[in-house]
């Protein structure tokens, strides 16, 4: 019952945020527009490449991934600080870890529409081979619960700061790093042509940092949001 009540609340959560969002779509606007125009970019700095690497694809759509996760996780809890609505998130009737989860699940959301835009742009414009989108989506939707669990918890840590969208980026790098790697890896692989099978190793990666972060985020996130 109590996992039920978490789930629901978190939902709630979430929900309210996704409202929230679509009622100023600018801000997602502007980020789905970042990352379209640096496939773009992309696209036409590398118009005279036959065979462009996999490794270069691969980095390519991380980066648009990671910025696009800096971008939308800034503001996951120092919206709520700037609104004045903090204290009001404080005293809701439920769990800290159910603020934590509504954050995150907003975050995946959000980050997995960008996501998806991304690829099916690096399909039109970077010559990626359709039949690879159901694996890279795999591969991105991992790496994605990764980032929003991340970003969540950075962006309560700095919610007060003054130059909390800088110090974000600053924290936000060296906790994605073994994200990056393991994703730059299975995502070239994959635009190689190996399914998801051949990139297990670095799944079993990506899912055994996300287990470790949710354990330090259970053990740090109650003392860092109520503080």
């Amino acid at each position: 019952m109590a996992d039920e009540d978490l789930m629901r609340n978190a939902l709630k959560l979430a929900k309210k945020d996704l409202v929230i969002e679509a009622r100023r779509a600018h801000e997602f606007m502007s980020i789905l527009a970042f990352a379209l125009s640096s496939i773009l970019i992309g696209s036409f700095a590398w118009r005279g490449v036959l065979i462009l690497s996999s490794e270069v694809i691969s980095a390519t759509l991380w980066i648009v991934i990671y910025f696009s996760s800096i971008l939308s996780l800034t503001t996951s809890f120092s919206r709520e600080v700037d609104r004045g609505t903090i204290e009001g998130l404080r005293s809701l009737p439920c769990s800290s870890y159910a603020i934590l989860m509504g954050k995150v699940l907003y975050g995946v959301v959000v980050l997995f529409t960008v996501t998806l835009a991304t690829i099916l742009s690096a399909v039109l414009f970077l010559n990626i081979e359709p039949s690879a989108v159901p694996s890279l989506i795999g591969v991105f939707m991992m790496g994605v619960v990764d980032l929003a669990l991340i970003g969540s918890i950075v962006s309560a840590i700095v919610m007060y700061s003054e130059g909390k969208t800088l110090l974000l980026s600053f924290l936000f790098f060296p906790v994605s790093v073994p994200i990056l790697i393991p994703g730059t890896q299975a995502v070239g692989k994959i635009i190689s042509g190996t399914d998801l099978l051949g990139v297990m190793p670095e799944l079993r990666l990506l899912l055994a940092f996300l287990l470790a972060i949710v354990a330090v985020s259970m053990l740090l996130f109650r003392h860092v949001f109520l503080e």
